[in-house]
């Protein structure tokens, strides 16, 4: 890797550490508690050594950005595809998992869930966006047509199918797991209490038909939108194999991101968390073999040394 690709990742990394920086300090503003939660997450994740004072962590902050800046950077590189709010977006997804994961292994403390998990992928997000469109600006405007694939009727037929068949492995799944605890749509009940109702206790409360029916239809309609969006990307990678990284990218942060959400709402729910990583395993492999059955060429793309050697 080049000395100039190493600082454009690094200084990729540097914004978006800044960006999180940002994003809590406001945060922490409007509760009153400036620096609040550098300090939680320094003390929460080395206790009272010296890593947990403020400048330890703001420095430690950085480098780590910084070593995610300029592995996105070799990621993008390889690409041959400008698509960097995509790529944005399942960096995001990627370091929302890896702080939720990060956190529990190794201080066995839940960092998502004390600093909000909705305000931790906020900051994800935008961390991401900002790395990746730092990459895009700095490097050169290599332009793609995946958006405006994802608007053609067939691709969109492809991708409903496609979120119809995850969709259906997570509820159907649930469906028999229900029946066999002798309480049929709990679940969608318990999570359309959460989302609709705001019921975090919905768990203990009778299952609730207009609850069930709203969260049946936003369950497939956000897998008919993760559909939709693989379905564009594994088709521009028929047309321009490089792209394929891109679908590849895409699928993993959705299955990480699903997983970290599992893992957040995990005490919410009436089943064991085993239940509901099976739940998304059985839609990653549904969807994915669906994918590979329709774009068989996107496996051969990800083992193409031509593909790797682009960015070389």
């Amino acid at each position: 890797m080049k000395i100039d690709q190493l600082r454009r990742g690094a200084v990729a990394g540097a914004v978006g550490a800044t960006v999180v920086v940002l994003w809590f300090l406001a945060v922490d503003l409007g509760r009153g508690d400036p620096f609040g939660t550098p300090r939680f997450v320094a003390s929460s994740l080395f206790g009272d050594s010296a890593f947990a004072s403020l400048p330890a962590w703001t420095v430690l902050h950085y480098l780590a950005f910084m070593a995610v800046g300029v592995a996105a950077g070799w990621i993008t590189r390889r690409l041959q595809v400008a698509a960097p709010t995509l790529l944005g977006l399942a960096l995001g997804f990627l370091l929302f998992d890896v702080v939720f994961y990060g956190s529990i292994v190794s201080t066995g403390a839940n960092v998502v869930t004390e600093l909000g998990w909705p305000l931790v992928l906020a900051g994800n997000f935008l961390a991401g966006l900002a790395v990746t469109h730092t990459l895009h600006h700095f490097g050169s405007d290599r332009r793609t047509t995946w958006l405006a694939r994802a608007l053609r009727g067939p691709v969109v037929r492809e991708g409903i199918t496609i979120g119809v068949v995850g969709g259906l492995s997570v509820a159907l799944w649930f469906l028999v797991i229900d029946a066999l605890q002798g309480s049929m749509l709990r679940t969608p009940s318990v999570l359309g209490g959460l989302v609709f109702g705001g019921e975090a206790d919905a768990a203990g409360m009778p299952v609730n038909a207009g609850w069930v029916a709203g969260y049946t239809v936003l369950h497939f309609a956000v897998f008919a939108a993760v559909g939709v969006l693989l379905a564009a990307v594994a088709d521009s990678s028929d047309q321009r194999p490089p792209v394929v990284v891109g679908a590849f990218l895409a699928f993993v942060a959705f299955e990480a991101f699903a997983m970290g959400i599992v893992a957040v709402l995990a005490e919410l729910m009436p089943h064991a968390w085993w239940t509901m990583v099976g739940a998304n395993l059985l839609a990653a492999i549904g969807m994915g073999a669906l994918l590979y059955a329709r774009h068989p060429g996107m496996a051969r793309s990800l083992s193409n040394d031509e593909v790797l050697a682009r960015a070389e």
